[in-house]
C-alpha cells in the first residue's frame, strides 16, 4: 500500500516538475550586443574618472555562454558603424537566464581601451545596466554608467555622448516535453511550443 501511494504521488508531481523545468528554459534568452565609441566626441563633464568599475562585482566574464559567430545577426550593423568612423569595441552574442531586477549577476567586459561591468536583469521588462571605463589617450579614463529597459525581439539603442550600445534579446523556446511527437502531414517533428 505504501509503495502504491509513493508511486501515485510521484506521478502527480511529475507534471509540476516538468512545468517548472520548462518555465526555467523559457526564461533563457540569446543576447547580442555591440558596444561602440564615437571618436572625437567631447569628454563628458562632471564624470567620476577617479574610481574605475569594481571588477570584484563580476560573477563571470561576458564571454560566458558565448554563442558561435554564426548566431550573430548584427554583423551588417557593426560593419556600417565602422564605415562611418565608429570604433566597435565589442560585438558578442551569448545565452543567459537573466536574474531578477535586484540580481548582482554582473559580467566583466574587456576589449582594448574599454573595460567594465555589464548586466542584464528581468523584471516586467528586461534591463541593461553598464558601468564602463573608456581609456582616452593621455587623459584619465572616462567612467560611463548607462541603464536602459528594453523588450525582447527588438533592437534597442543606448545613447551616450561618447559611446553607444546596441542590444537585442531573443527569447529561446522551451523544448517540447515529448520530443518524438511528429506532424502526421509531413512526418517531421512538431516544433516546440513557445515558452510562457
Amino acid at each position: 500500500m505504501c509503495i502504491f501511494l509513493r508511486r501515485r504521488a510521484a506521478l502527480l508531481l511529475l507534471p509540476l516538475v516538468l512545468g517548472l523545468s520548462n518555465t526555467t528554459q523559457a526564461r533563457s534568452y540569446a543576447f547580442e550586443m555591440i558596444i561602440f565609441e564615437r571618436p572625437g566626441a567631447p569628454r563628458e563633464l562632471n564624470l567620476n574618472t577617479s574610481t574605475p568599475p569594481n571588477r570584484s562585482l563580476a560573477t563571470a566574464a561576458l564571454e560566458t555562454g558565448a554563442l558561435p559567430a554564426s548566431s550573430k545577426s548584427l554583423g551588417p550593423v557593426a560593419y556600417t558603424l565602422k564605415r562611418n568612423g565608429m570604433v566597435v569595441h565589442k560585438h558578442i552574442a551569448w545565452r543567459q537566464v537573466p536574474g531578477k531586477r535586484n540580481s548582482r549577476t554582473w559580467r566583466w567586459v574587456s576589449a582594448g581601451r574599454l573595460s567594465g561591468l555589464v548586466r542584464v536583469t528581468r523584471g516586467r521588462y528586461l534591463h541593461l545596466d553598464a558601468d564602463l571605463s573608456l581609456a582616452d589617450g593621455a587623459a584619465a579614463p572616462q567612467r560611463i554608467q548607462v541603464s536602459r529597459r528594453f523588450r525582447s525581439d527588438e533592437l534597442h539603442y543606448v545613447d551616450h555622448p561618447k559611446i553607444g550600445i546596441l542590444i537585442r534579446a531573443r527569447r529561446l523556446q522551451a523544448r517540447a516535453p515529448d520530443a518524438k511527437r511528429t506532424d502526421p502531414a509531413s512526418g517531421e517533428p512538431k516544433p516546440a511550443d513557445p515558452g510562457g
